[in-house]
């Protein structure tokens, strides 16, 4: 089998394992798409405002896309900052959801050196 097949397979299990063990009843996907966003946002030095967080539009309506973001405050992976304009509401990663990221690339991290290098082959 292709070694980069087998690293990615790896890789996603490792991910799947590691989101379900940190949080028990479980992140559904839509949610676990916007706090990725959030963060990588956020990681990005860019802000996301709540009503930012609602353009998602790929991952549902407005109501269902509120719902989400409320569920991961609930659950403690967002926070919203407090602003001096009340219409902008910025999204932020709570420290729960910058500690998972952070513990899953470690765990990537880890695969790949634990991994033995890719031979060059022939095309």
């Amino acid at each position: 089998m292709n070694d980069y097949l087998i690293l990615a397979l790896h890789i996603t299990h490792l991910i799947r394992t590691r989101i379900t063990q940190e949080n028990a009843p479980g992140l559904g996907d839509r949610e676990l798409q916007i706090l990725e966003h959030i963060t990588r946002e956020h990681a990005l030095g860019r802000f996301v405002f709540m009503e930012d967080g609602m353009s998602l539009k790929h991952l549902g309506s407005r109501y269902t896309l509120r719902k989400s973001i409320q569920v991961l405050i609930d659950l403690n992976y967002l926070q919203v900052d407090s602003t001096t304009d009340s219409r902008q509401r910025p999204l932020v990663p709570a420290p729960r959801a910058v500690a998972l990221f952070e513990q899953i690339g470690k765990s990537i991290s880890q695969l790949l050196v634990s991994q033995k290098p890719f031979e060059a082959r022939p095309t």
